[in-house]
Order: C-alpha cells, then structure tokens, then sequence
C-alpha cells in the first residue's frame, strides 16, 4: 500500500512539473506522433529530433502551440541537412480529444529527390596536393550532398594545415544546385597564407610551480613550425599531471607585429595543492568503511606528491585498518619515467585468514602509444599470518620479495562508470628465487575489459580475469593472501564473498582456502539509464578458482545471472544486485544480495 500511495505522489509532482505555464484545464497530453511519406527515415528517428513527442508512462509530454511550431521547422530542416533539399510538409493534423483531455498529431512529409554531389574541386592550393585533401574529407562524390559534411570537411582541411604551421588559411565552398537534376559541385577555393614558427614561449598564472616543471611536458620547441595538434596535445598533458585548474595554449602575434614567427602563450591557473580528504562508505561485505588521506600534490614547486593516508572498515570477520605513506616523482632523473615508492602497514580479516603486513613497494613507469603504459616494480613484505584452518598451522610468517611487470593499454572514457572503450592488462609478478624471502612463485594475470554505447545512453559490457600461479616447492607453499579468490559483489555475485573456489568444510563452515588457477568472465552487463540518476542492470558472470590442473574442467565452471539497481549520488555511484545461483551446492544459497559502491567493473 505504501509503495502504491508514493507512485501516486511521484507521479503527480512529476506531472505537474513539466510545462507549468500552461493552466491546468488546458494542458493536453501528447497520446502519439505519425508520419506519412517518411520513406527515407524512421518514425523513430524522427521522433528524437521533436520536442513534443509522445507520452511514456514515467514522461508524459503535453502540447504547447510554440514547441509545434518549432517541430514545425525542425523536421524539414533534418531533411535538408541530409540532402533533401526540397523537403516540405505538405499538411499536418493535430486532433485533440477534449474528454481525454490528449492530442494526436499527424505530419504528413514530400520528402522530394535526394540531392547527390556530382564533383569536387580543390582550388588554390600548392602545399598540400588535391589527393591528400580528398582523403581527409568526408564528402564524396555521388555521396548525398550533407551540409553538415561540408562543414566537417572544412575544418579538417583547416586542420591539416594548422599541423604544419598555416594557422591563418582561409578555406571557402562554393557549392552550385542544380535543382534539375538534383546535383551538387563543390569547391574548396583554399587562401594558404603564411607558415609559421614558434619564436618565444612565455607562461603566465604560476605560483608556486617552476616554470621547468611546465616546460617540460611540452612535446614542442622554439624555432618549429607550428604544429597545431602538438600545441592540444601539450595543453593534455599539463592537466594530466594534476598541477593545474586549467590551461590555454595558444599563438599570439609578435610585437613587431611581422608574419612570422609567433609566440605561443601559456595561461595556467595552478590548483590547491593541499588536500585533506575524508569517505565513507558502506556495503554488504564492508559494513562500514571510513578513509582519510592527507596529500600535497607539488612539492616545493618540482610536481612531486606526498600522502598520508589511513583507512578503518568493520566486516564480518572484524576490523581491517592501515597506513600508508606514499611519495610520486613523475620526471625520473629529467625523463618520463614515473616513480611511485609507498610504505604500507595494515591488518586485515579475511574469511579465510588473518593478515598483518608491514612493507614498502616501488614500482617504475612510463606511458608510451599515448594509451598504453609499462611498469615495472618491486615488492618488500614482511607478513603475519594468522590461519582459519584447522588442519594447517595456526600462524605462518612469510617475507615477500617480489618483482612484477606490468603492460596496460587502457582507453576507456571514464574510469569510474565507463561507457566506452578497452582496458587490457597482462602482469607478470616472481617472487623469491635470486631475491630470497621464505616463498618462491611465480604469478600471471590477464585482465580484459571492453565497453560500447548505444545512441539511447545503454552500455554494454565485458569484462575477463586469468590468472595462474606456479610454485617450485608445490602450491601449499604459497600464502593464502597471494592465492586467487572468487565470489562476492563484483564478480560470481550470486555466492559469498571469496567463497568460489577450493573450501575447507567444518560443521557449518566454509573457509577458502584459495587457488592456484582463476577464471572469472562477467559474460555481460546491461547497464540502462531509467529516469535521472536512477539506472537498472542485468549481469551474467561465470568461473571458477581451482587448485589443480585435473581439476580444471567446464563442466565446473559456477554461474550467476541477476540484475540491480544504481543510483549516482552526489557522493558516488551506489548499487544494489540480486543475483540467482541455479545450482547451489550443499551450504550454499539460492540468490544473493550485494549492496556495494561504485560499478563491478
């Protein structure tokens, strides 16, 4: 009954929120939208370039005479764009209904013949040739004739040469109509003009960062012919270094006032780079999770950065917290190689173990491919561990001594609720061997993830875990904290936490104990925006983790099929997925439920 009583209300408020400069006896809901003569384009499509389109049960729409007559224009207007040029509405109904107080509206098209380019021409131009032009441009022959593509086309020919130095180039299409034939000829008439060189580079806005530290992420120099695209890509990197608020690259014109060079100005506006920073958070695994981070991200002036940061969250097992200080150099001795050192101490309960760590990382680094990173690091560990199995011994120290090589190629649009793009990962970590320590093994990960969008905002999403473990001295030498787990809020969400995978049974419980072999796929994820910052999801995820190579076999392979629901909330996203397991095993349940923040991949 309270669910049916708060619909009513959302509903009602909702209704009375759109167009409410229109009194109430005469607002009329938009029931449906028709076309005739569209033979070229969808009524589908054609709906999204309207304002007035019909009602939905969650967004009703309601007539307005002024947003007609903007739809009115609007259609033939799309037509013309797309080389309809004498696309017209030869009528249009809009019948009312008094009693249901709705509207239906009928538009009745000509869409008229499809104008086609019949030649094009590139005029004036002696730096770069006509067959260069022809395959930067989007126009072409026999193609319809686009206004939108000849504006595309004029501006990539404007930027190709603004990458060799030709910032001020006039580019001018003529286009002739026959409206006979319903054909177009265009030319390009090109004004090359001057090229220019770089003369001075001068910088304003800095305070407290030196100007080397600036310089130094630019990828041009004094006296090169201005190179447009180098200038956007230098302006990307100064904000990827996380110094500035913003940043503007651009020529400017000499004193003396002479056609070349130019001199290039950098307006930088530095951020606060003292930071202090304190989350919360909750889910099902994590019942509370509180974090404090203390960060100044330009050390006297050079861009190095320095954090402090502790973190606190109560679980089921009890309560994990920890430490870590951790220092960035992101120019190694004057190159591109980055330098991350952090010292960490933490104490965690897991269900299968208890764990203190106290140790230090350093991990080396640079990108290359403009997507594409490497890093290589080194691990020093010093481990207590406290075991939850009844057959194994109760504490175990082990020190880590450990290398890792890490590829990465990542060019997703954003990395924290993605809609699009790749993430490849492929890590190769050794441990023991020529640099001692209790435990010797070597570990591989292969991590893929692929996103895409459709035009109406669903992405759809995959995302692949690999990982295998070798041990010269057997696996039962590998400490449980280094072994693969499955099961829980991002992946096999239809299990326990860390419960997918080799178990120790005891009564009534089911301690992991971890495996030497991992592979988690989560096949697909729907992810569907609904009505503001309220989304829904469907999920398939398989795997398994196995301790053995006779072990391995499809036929074990777990499955997990559900569905959530997300809210992005001012202060992150926040889920909530109810996942099926339609073979549960003995101590197992049928469905599960996981509030977590953030997406599972």
């Amino acid at each position: 009954m309270k669910r049916l009583i708060f619909s009513i209300i959302f509903i009602c408020i909702f209704d009375c929120s759109l167009y409410g400069a229109l009194p109430k006896k005469t607002r009329l809901k938009v029931k449906s939208v028709t076309y005739q003569g569209n033979e070229h384009f969808k009524a589908s499509q054609l709906n999204k370039l309207i304002i007035l389109r019909p009602s939905t049960l969650i967004a009703p729409v309601y007539y307005n005479n002024e947003l007609f007559q903007s739809d009115l224009a609007g259609i033939p207007l799309f037509y013309q764009q797309n080389g309809y040029l004498e696309a017209r509405f030869t009528d249009y109904n809009v019948n009312i209904d008094s009693i249901k107080k709705s509207v239906k509206i009928n538009f009745i098209i000509d869409e008229g013949e499809l104008t086609r380019i019949e030649g094009i021409s590139i005029l004036n131009n002696a730096v770069i040739s006509d067959q260069d032009i022809q395959k930067i441009i989007s126009v072409k022959e026999d193609k319809a004739f686009k206004s939108r593509e000849i504006e595309n086309s004029t501006l990539a020919i404007l930027r190709k040469y603004a990458e060799i130095g030709y910032l001020d180039t006039d580019i001018n299409p003529n286009i002739r109509i026959n409206s006979q034939s319903h054909t177009a000829l265009i030319d390009f008439i090109i004004d090359e003009k001057t090229q220019y060189h770089i003369g001075n580079i001068s910088i304003t806005g800095l305070e407290k960062t030196k100007p080397n530290i600036l310089l130094r992420e630019l990828n041009f120099n004094e006296g090169e012919i201005v190179n447009y695209s180098k200038l956007l890509q230098s302006q990307r990197q100064l904000y990827l270094t996380g110094l500035f608020q913003s940043v503007f690259i651009r020529p400017v014109t000499t004193e003396a006032n002479l056609p070349d060079p130019k001199d290039i100005l950098i307006e930088a506006k530095e951020i606060t780079y003292g930071e202090f920073n304190v989350s919360v958070g909750s889910g099902t695994v994590e019942y509370l999770r509180v974090k404090t981070e203390i960060l100044y991200t330009n050390l006297w002036g050079t861009g190095q950065k320095i954090g402090l940061a502790t973190k606190l969250s109560y679980v089921d097992h009890g309560i994990n917290r920890g430490i870590e200080l951790s220092f960035t150099e992101p120019w190694t001795f004057r190159t591109r190689w980055r330098t991350d050192q952090t010292s960490t101490w933490e104490y965690l309960n897991e269900p299968g173990y208890n764990l203190e760590r106290l140790g230090a990382r350093i991990a080396v680094g640079r990108k290359f491919m403009y997507r594409s990173n490497s890093t290589i690091s080194y691990r020093h560990e010093n481990n207590q561990l406290s075991q939850k199995i009844a057959n194994i011994p109760a504490d175990m120290e082990s020190k880590i001594r450990a290398l890792k090589l890490s590829l990465v190629f990542d060019n997703r649009d954003n990395l924290f609720n993605t809609s699009k793009g790749s993430y490849l990962e492929f890590s190769n970590e050794m441990a023991g061997s020529f640099m001692y320590g209790t435990n010797s093994f070597f570990r591989s990960n292969l991590r893929l993830k692929h996103f895409f969008s459709t035009e109406k905002g669903t992405v759809w999403g995959s995302s692949l875990d690999l990982g295998w473990i070798d041990a010269a001295r057997g696996f039962a030498t590998v400490p449980l904290n280094e072994r693969f787990y499955a099961g829980g809020p991002n992946a096999l969400r239809a299990f326990d936490y860390q419960r997918v995978g080799p178990l120790s049974v005891s009564g009534n419980k089911r301690i992991p104990l971890g495996g030497r072999y991992q592979f988690v796929w989560n096949v697909i994820e729907i992810r569907r925006p609904v009505y503001k910052s309220f989304g829904l999801e469907a999920f398939v995820d398989l795997g398994n983790v196995w301790d053995a190579p006779r072990d391995v076999a499809i036929t074990d392979i777990r499955h997990s099929v559900g569905a959530g629901i997300r809210y992005n909330s001012p202060i992150g996203l926040a889920r909530l997925d109810y996942a099926v397991n339609f073979s549960p095993r003995p101590g197992e349940d049928r469905a599960k439920i996981y509030f977590s923040m953030a997406q599972a991949f």
